[in-house]
């Protein structure tokens, strides 16, 4: 069974509607990846890069995140003005690297995986 926590009395509770320690209803986050922390899983120095990565990713139903440090007003592309992170739910991190991994291989780019 599946032990969620009472966000009322913290206790550590069995998959219910109702707390049986507080009484408390229970709500449940059906967005399961709202649960598992952010990994940044690759760096890029193009938003181009970056871009492509996150299709790829999101059409194997992973969710994604970019930041970007680009400094688009003085259009700097190296160091780290120019590095563009790319984030992905910890529980998705293996098929990620994956994936990164496959596209890689076909491709030679000057990027580096975190």
């Amino acid at each position: 069974m599946i032990k969620i926590k009472c966000q009322i009395c913290n206790s550590e509770i069995e998959d219910t509607t109702t707390c049986p320690v507080c009484g408390a209803e229970i709500e449940h986050n059906n967005n399961e990846e709202e649960q598992y922390p952010w990994l940044l899983i690759y760096t890029t120095n193009t938003l181009m890069n970056a871009e492509m990565f996150k299709v790829n990713l999101e059409s194997a139903g992973i969710p994604v995140q970019i930041l970007s440090q680009f400094d688009s007003p003085h259009q700097l592309t190296v160091g780290n003005l120019a590095i563009v992170k790319i984030y992905v739910p910890s529980i998705y991190e293996t098929d990620a690297r994956e994936i990164i991994e496959q596209i890689e291989s076909g491709n030679s780019m000057n990027d580096n995986e975190v």
